[in-house]
């Protein structure tokens, strides 16, 4: 087709008098600049140049060859229903005339003598196509506006006075579950329930009179599909013509009511991480935030081990576990493609990661129990990670409350470590002032026995000369020297253990008791465990529960050799020992172990006691063995008890021990 401009009107004239179709096109185009007619013969003709050419209007004789006007008008109109077509005819009747109009004729005029009426029927033609024109505009207008209106994702509708729908878009048809062809026409009566209905008449009357725009919140409407929506109304006032009307926009913040909930609920239970005391505490604090506010049944804190080789699960969601055989570990040294290699490289790269389709993501080489994830790391602590079992179950407001939750997490742990590390000084602190304590003591009145033996022992031998003064200044002397030396060692056996290693109990037990003056005990080892300690101090621990045992418990317990102890003590406990043989045990209990002798116990009244600096049932003894047991423990992290063994004697158990596999 021609393209024809808009100031252009192009004419198909039809008659079958080539001569009056030829002037009638010559005066048409006098008459109006604007126009290029074409003249055709007859109706058939007619409609093949229209078939083949763009035209404003039509312009027909009505008694032709093969079709009079008014079939040729009909068949126009089955191919274009808006093209204006003007009947020019001789034949005038008032029969003519009101057949054209019922067929649909843009404007109907007779024929007649003189020129002027061709200026008569270049104005009817031009005013015809004007009003085409126009119409066309308008039509063009309404479908760009009616486009405008359907993609807005708000709901929108003017309704007038009577409370009848005059404009619905595609929203507010889609929340109803209708089409807008059924609601504009309809009432707001029959579109919204009695309550809502009510409430927009009375919103419409407040707009309506105040002639000011009203906006609602937390509207809340049920859809087509039974669901509550919270909207944010805005309606306004808008004339039509002169009936009175109201434009509506109504915005469903349904979505937004919900994030700003679940914000809510997330901020009140995060503010509870501000008052966790470990780092246990503190990652199941934020697993319940993720399970009750983001409904991640499946996330779990994964927090790095002391040795930095492994992000262990410290917090899991209980349904997590259930989900799970065994809750995975994450080794440093993972294969490529497998999920510990991926978290892990979320945590040293400190870029959080979100997965909507884990089974068919290509950088996954291994089956997987969610379809879901979100990674997020968390400094130096390890990862958070938040999952489920069906793909693409995260939005963006999830992403957005676990990044709030992992921030918030990571900034508890820091203040967790901080307090741990506090504690730790605070005890370390609080634990050399009671030693100093018990120093003070100790010097002040242990200490002054021996040297007011001394002194008096140093002016009876000056006065006497006798040498069994002498004597007691010598062992005055060397009770002074054993206190001080258990003294130096009490104070050293106190510091805590921070490299712990594998040690083999029984093989320990045995080279300690090898140190331990023996005569007629035995040792009697029934352990094969590993335990993390200081090999040392383990050692001294040992030596001095056994040394206890053997002054305490035997009756004689002068030494016939160290050899000899060496050699009984490290026998393996098959022979039956002698009658009279005191034999010490080392045994697995649960937790840790026990050294137990069938000695004659230690007194009831002093058992909780023993472990006290200076106490002793021996005289002889500085009563620091124990002590120093005591303080070895502490510096473990174990505990130590006494009980009375089943055979009567003493029993050390010490629990708390870590195992090494």
């Amino acid at each position: 087709m021609t393209a024809v401009s808009q100031n252009e009107i192009r004419v198909l004239h039809v008659d079958d008098d080539p001569d009056l179709s030829d002037l009638t096109a010559t005066f048409l185009e006098r008459a109006d600049e604007r126009f290029t007619v074409e003249t055709v013969a007859g109706p058939t003709e007619g409609l093949e140049r229209l078939d083949g050419g763009e035209f404003d209007c039509v312009v027909s004789d009505y008694e032709m060859p093969g079709a009079d006007g008014i079939e040729f008008l009909e068949r126009v109109r089955e191919r274009q229903p808006d093209l204006p077509f003007v009947l020019f005819t001789g034949k005038g009747s008032e029969a003519v005339a009101s057949e054209a109009i019922s067929a649909g004729v843009t404007d109907y005029l007779q024929k007649e003598t003189g020129t002027d009426q061709y200026t008569i029927l270049a104005n009817r033609i031009a005013n015809a196509v004007e009003h085409a024109r126009s119409r066309r505009r308008v039509e063009h207008s309404e479908r760009r506006l009616r486009k405008i209106v359907d993609s807005l994702p708000h709901l929108v509708y003017v309704v007038d006075e009577t409370g009848t729908y005059r404009l619905a878009n595609q929203a507010l048809a889609a929340f109803h579950g209708t089409t807008v062809e059924a609601i504009e026409g309809s009432t707001v009566d029959e579109v919204l329930s009695d309550h809502a209905a009510a409430q927009f008449r009375q919103d419409f009357r407040s707009v309506i009179e105040t002639g000011s725009p009203k906006r609602l919140s937390g509207v809340e409407v049920i859809d087509a599909e039974g669901t509550s929506h919270v909207f944010e109304p805005k309606i306004l006032p808008y004339d039509i013509g002169e009936d009175r009307a109201v434009l509506g926009v109504t915005r469903d913040v349904t979505e937004r009511e919900d994030r700003e909930r679940r914000l809510e609920r997330l901020q009140r239970r995060t503010r509870s991480l501000m008052h966790t005391e470990t780092r246990e505490e503190t990652a199941r604090v934020a697993t319940e935030a993720a399970d009750a506010v983001l409904e991640a049944p499946q996330s779990g804190v994964f927090l790095l081990d002391e040795d930095g080789d492994r992000l262990e699960p410290t917090a899991v969601v209980d349904a997590a576990r259930e989900a799970f055989d065994e809750f995975p570990v994450y080794p440093r040294e993972a294969p490529e493609g497998s999920q510990a290699a991926l978290v892990w490289e979320t945590f040293e790269a400190g870029e959080q990661v979100r997965v909507d389709d884990v089974p068919g993501w290509e950088r996954l080489d291994e089956d997987s129990a969610v379809e879901s994830v979100l990674l997020y790391p968390m400094g130096d602590h390890g990862v958070f990670v938040v999952s489920a079992e069906r793909p693409h179950a995260f939005t963006g407001t999830d992403e957005v409350l676990v990044e709030i939750l992992a921030t918030t997490l990571e900034a508890a742990l820091d203040r967790t470590e901080r307090r741990t590390k506090l504690r730790r000084r605070r005890d370390e602190l609080e634990r050399k002032n009671e030693r100093l304590a018990e120093f003070t003591g100790f010097v002040s009145h242990d200490l002054r026995n021996p040297l007011t033996v001394l002194n008096g022992a140093v002016d009876a031998a000056e006065e006497t000369g006798d040498p069994d003064h002498f004597e007691r200044c010598r062992g005055a002397v060397d009770r002074m020297d054993a206190m001080i030396g258990s003294l130096l060692d009490l104070s050293r056996e106190g510091e805590a253990v921070t490299e712990p290693e594998p040690v083999d109990l029984a093989a320990a037990a045995a080279r300690s008791w090898g140190a331990v003056e023996t005569d007629t005990e035995r040792l009697a080892v029934a352990t094969d465990r590993t335990i993390r300690a200081d090999p040392d101090r383990l050692a001294r621990l040992l030596e001095n529960l056994f040394r206890n045992a053997v002054e305490h418990g035997s009756t004689s317990h002068d030494s016939r050799g160290q050899q000899d102890a060496v050699d009984r003590g490290s026998a393996s406990g098959d022979d039956e020992p002698a009658e009279g043989d005191l034999v010490v045990r080392v045994s697995d209990v649960e937790g840790g172990f026990s050294v137990a002798d069938d000695g004659p116990g230690i007194p009831e009244t002093i058992r909780d006691e023993v472990f006290d600096s200076g106490v002793s049932t021996r005289g002889d003894s500085t009563g620091f063995g124990l002590a120093i047991v005591d303080r070895i423990v502490e510096a473990h992290g174990w505990t130590v008890d006494v009980t009375e063994s089943e055979t009567g004697g003493t029993r050390f158990e010490v629990t708390g021990v870590e195992t090494s596999d």
